[in-house]
């Protein structure tokens, strides 16, 4: 079996998200399941070091050039660092400095 989720869990508070999701992985593991789970939660990326022979980070990066967001689209090893809310929020005059 192989399954792709995508922000698993999604209009649930943080905490019981992430909680969900964890053991949601942990029950895949369990079961020899393999998968690619993707998530904007970047602490469920310390999963790895629990599990290094079942998980595997990738992320794609986002770079920033001039106020604009530049998105190369290449999978990368590890947890993403950039942020890319703060750009967007000011684009729209969401948030000022």
């Amino acid at each position: 079996m192989f399954i792709i989720t995508d922000e698993m869990l999604r209009g649930t508070n943080s905490d019981d998200k992430h909680k969900g999701t964890e053991g949601f992985i942990k029950q895949l593991i369990k079961h020899k399941v393999a998968g690619i789970i993707a998530s904007h939660d970047v602490s469920l990326g310390c999963m790895e070091q629990e599990f290094p022979e079942q998980i595997t980070n990738l992320c794609f990066e986002v770079g920033h050039k001039n106020d604009e967001l530049i998105f190369d689209y290449t999978l990368r090893p590890g947890v993403s660092k950039n942020m890319n809310a703060g750009i967007l929020m000011r684009k729209m005059q969401i948030l000022i400095d």
